[in-house]
């Protein structure tokens, strides 16, 4: 039993959202009790105790889209690079970015991003992951850096067409290769979804041209 208190905690239970000075009573995973500091250390007193020392204690917060792969590109000034419009900012910048990412980057790129949520107090993630320089793996190495650092994870591949058919087919077949992995494991940790780009970068029909290429004088 773990006994997790001495801050303000937020419940989000309608008939007692809020305690100055609360604590939580885990068993395992499971939340068991909440109560007061001092009604929970009495009610479990071989309980080991977690001091959050003031500060908030709250359900575990869920980023429903982040993008894994920009993960290190806080900050980023590409020299010379002043684009004039949203397509010029993904080509230049964003595409540009995930045109280079390796495996080994998607892994840092994940540490980073993971690592951040955590911090901040987020507890499960939904990505839609790019790295067209590196595609298959991709988000299995996603998985396995979630998996060891603990956090929640709702993955998918950005399938695309404007790095042309051979990367699309290559995205597609990373989604489904996951979510192949993903429904024979049954984890609670980690899930799949099918990811698609905007429309604007995937074929409308028509000799297969990709979209990204008749859009840009829309």
């Amino acid at each position: 039993m773990l006994l997790v208190g001495n801050g303000r905690l937020i419940t989000r239970s309608c008939t007692n959202p809020y305690l100055e000075n609360g604590a939580v009573a885990l068993d395992g995973e499971t939340v068991q009790e909440t109560g007061t500091l001092e009604a929970m250390r009495a009610k479990y007193p071989g309980a080991e105790f977690v001091d959050v020392k003031g500060g908030v204690i709250m359900p575990g917060l869920i980023n429903v889209h982040t993008h894994i792969y920009s993960g290190l590109a806080r900050g980023l000034s590409i020299d010379g690079f002043h684009p004039a419009n949203f397509f010029e900012v993904l080509d230049g910048q964003w595409w540009n970015i995930d045109r280079h990412l390796t495996l080994d980057g998607t892994r840092a790129c994940a540490y980073a991003t993971v690592l951040d949520c955590i911090r901040d107090g987020v507890t499960t993630i939904f990505d839609h992951h790019a790295s067209f320089g590196e595609i298959p793996g991709s988000l299995f190495a996603i998985k396995d850096v979630c998996a060891e650092l603990g956090m929640r994870a709702c993955l998918c591949y950005e399938v695309s067409e404007r790095d042309g058919a051979e990367k699309c087919a290559q995205s597609i077949q990373e989604n489904a290769d996951f979510a192949r992995w993903a429904a024979k494991e049954d984890s609670d940790m980690v899930k799949a979804m099918f990811g698609g780009h905007a429309l604007f970068t995937i074929g409308a029909g028509g000799g297969g041209e990709p979209a990204v290429h008749r859009s840009i004088g829309d």
